[in-house]
């Protein structure tokens, strides 16, 4: 009699098994759902051509020339990683630091602009310059503030994004430009835009385009870029073609003081990179015109002008394996992407 009611509850359990896994079957994934917008058809496909397996994970890349591309690395911030664009000849390159020098190396970020090469970290603050040949690096601009990122514009001057806390104690995310020469850093409050929190809904990713002297910021949870010259004089606004105007995200402030994601925030552009005139944002979101397949198998990259923010087309990227890319940089007609294990470089067919 005793076992009724086990064989029961054991069969209920079973059911209800079996309609969690039927209903997550025929349920839209992450960023799989419709999200009200569509784009250009017939589709432009990258074409893969050559791939190169990397000993290490945690690559980014640091920089790229017309022969090379620059990887540095997450865990070994004075290793830099040279790869010809045919991915056929590497070289492993270590810099050297005065013994003294004490900085947060798992934040620091190398940046190759050859043949000078700058390592920023902007918790201590600190920062150093030195070049490929000599591959030593000294202190470098002092003068410097806190930032969570940085990019060089030149060999005088560079872009942050630092952590502006007003009078009140509110703390946003704002752009800043770093110079050799007095003042040494201008704040640009105005540069990018709160709506939530100022933290989290500001976040983002940005590019600076030498041949124009542009810089984009594309925000991570929103579909909005900002394009301002190099001195973060906002040129205009723009928007990518899905339909978050606003970011989705739930903050909640912890007793430490610092905030954390309530509820999984709807991530919209995970990186951008400027070129020849053209801005490639990395999109996370399928269109209402595409199959779900086409996220599982592809990367997809939205183009725009630079000039005006127009859309151009989009960019389909096949994935050889599941790995989705970390990093990506264009060049001319070749598309280069990083993964955990790989790099890829991709034809790019001329639009």
């Amino acid at each position: 009699m005793m076992q009724k009611p086990f064989h029961f509850a054991a069969a209920c359990t079973a059911a209800c098994l079996l309609l969690v896994l039927i209903l997550y079957a025929f349920a839209d994934k992450p960023n799989e759902r419709k999200n009200g917008f569509s784009r250009s058809i017939p589709a432009v496909k990258a074409v893969l051509e050559r791939t190169l397996e990397l000993k290490y994970p945690a690559y980014y890349i640091a920089g790229a020339t017309d022969q090379h591309l620059y990887l540095g690395n997450y865990s070994a911030s004075l290793h830099l990683l040279t790869v010809d664009q045919m991915l056929k000849d590497t070289q492993q390159l270590t810099f050297r630091l005065a013994a003294e020098e004490r900085y947060a190396w798992k934040l620091a970020r190398i940046m190759v602009d050859s043949p000078a090469v700058y390592m920023a970290e902007g918790n201590t603050p600190a920062l150093y310059s030195g070049d490929l040949n000599s591959l030593g690096l000294q202190k470098f601009l002092p003068q410097s503030c806190f930032f969570n990122m940085l990019q060089n514009i030149s060999p005088t001057s560079f872009i942050s994004r630092s952590i502006h806390v007003d009078a009140l104690g509110n703390q946003q995310n704002i752009l800043a430009k770093i110079k050799t020469d007095s003042p040494y850093v201008t704040l640009s409050p105005g540069s990018i835009t709160k709506q939530v929190d100022g933290i989290f809904c500001t976040d983002g990713t940005y590019d600076y385009d030498k041949q124009t002297g542009r810089l984009v910021y594309a925000y991570h949870y929103r579909n909005e870029f900002v394009v301002l010259d190099s001195n973060l004089q906002r040129q205009y606004t723009g928007n990518t073609l899905d339909t978050n105007t606003r970011a989705k995200i739930q903050v909640a402030s912890m007793s430490t003081g610092t905030s954390k994601f309530s509820a999984p925030p709807v991530y919209v552009n995970s990186r951008v990179r400027t070129t020849d005139n053209r801005i490639y944002i990395l999109s996370t979101l399928i269109a209402d015109n595409e199959n779900k397949q086409v996220r599982r198998e592809q990367e997809i990259i939205d183009v725009y002008a630079l000039d005006n923010g127009k859309y151009l087309y989009t960019l389909y990227v096949p994935l050889p394996t599941e790995d989705r890319i970390t990093d990506f940089i264009v060049k001319g007609n070749q598309l280069f992407t990083l993964h955990d294990h790989t790099l890829h470089a991709y034809a790019i067919p001329t639009r």
